[in-house]
């Protein structure tokens, strides 16, 4: 079984105005089951879904974070891009030492212990997960501040925490075009004793700190780079879209480096080939790649 994570694959195909005929035939003979966003990269490899925050911090600073139950909350800087009607919201800034310093201190006197493995990404210990309904990054670009705000019995607290980060963030002259101009929580969660996980595989390929994180909890070998070549069977493997080229181009450039993996499939040299997004799963068995009369993938958002 090789597993291919595209994690935007969903947008990818809203965008798309062609499909390449490799991937129209996949999509079409494979058999789509619905993932849970936040935790669908834990569910692939393991069966279990597992939160963002104490994946990464495992990858990050190599603290076993699943020891004691802890719960971690990831609180990573964003850009602010406000004009006439709102404030926009991009993910992927850093931080400077000096802002990263002076909100480590202000959380502290909330009696918060925050620090930053990473300058992109920031972390809160709790002792548990808050009331408080979080939205992941990867919902935030081109989103209205106003929309994506947390929700919740506990939302007051942490949507003034935000506030509080914009202010010093502010005043450390982060607040420009193209820096950090708040933090953002998400992630909220602990992990269960290993011997819950149903592991499904043996080897990850990508860089994302969630898989690195996902690698080191169930003791699973690990590569960063892309394969280039042929891909080990019980491997999951991260495919990164080129955020620079259209939908279309990175939907070809996937067809291409899949079709390996497809004449395998079709060989029945490879028991199952799977192709997820952060929301669905696609499953095909080598007897159904060659259920011809299934031609036509019609995409349903």
């Amino acid at each position: 079984m090789v597993i291919v994570w595209v994690p935007e694959l969903e947008q990818l195909l809203r965008e798309s105005r062609h499909l390449p005929a490799l991937l129209e035939r996949f999509l079409a003979r494979a058999a789509g089951t619905r993932l849970e966003p936040e935790s669908a990269l834990a569910r692939l490899v393991c069966s279990l879904d597992l939160a963002a925050g104490p994946l990464s911090r495992m990858a990050d600073s190599g603290d076993d974070a699943g020891t004691g139950g802890s719960v971690w909350l990831r609180a990573d800087p964003v850009s602010l891009r406000p004009d006439l009607g709102a404030v926009w919201l991009e993910p992927g800034a850093g931080l400077k030492q000096a802002a990263r310093e002076a909100l480590i201190s202000a959380f502290a006197g909330e009696g918060l212990a925050l620090d930053f493995p990473d300058p992109r990404r920031g972390y809160i210990r709790l002792e548990k997960i808050p009331e408080c309904r979080f939205h992941p990054p990867w919902l935030l670009s081109g989103q209205s501040l106003d929309h994506v705000l947390p929700s919740g019995a506990e939302a007051g607290r942490w949507g003034r925490l935000l506030n509080e980060s914009q202010v010093i963030l502010h005043q450390y002259g982060q607040g420009e075009p193209g820096h950090a101009g708040s933090l953002w929580f998400w992630g909220a969660g602990s992990l269960p004793a290993r011997q819950q996980a149903q592991v499904r595989i043996s080897h990850l390929d990508g860089t994302s700190p969630e898989l690195i994180g996902l690698a080191r909890w169930l003791s699973l070998s690990h590569s960063p780079a892309l394969p280039k070549s042929a891909v080990a069977d019980c491997s999951l493997v991260e495919w990164p879209a080129d955020q620079g080229a259209t939908a279309d181009d990175n939907l070809e450039r996937l067809s291409r480096w899949l079709q390996p993996l497809w004449h395998g499939l079709r060989r029945f040299s490879l028991d199952t080939l799977e192709l997820a997004s952060r929301e669905r799963c696609w499953r095909l068995s080598p007897a159904g790649s060659w259920r011809l009369w299934q031609r036509r993938f019609e995409f349903a958002a």
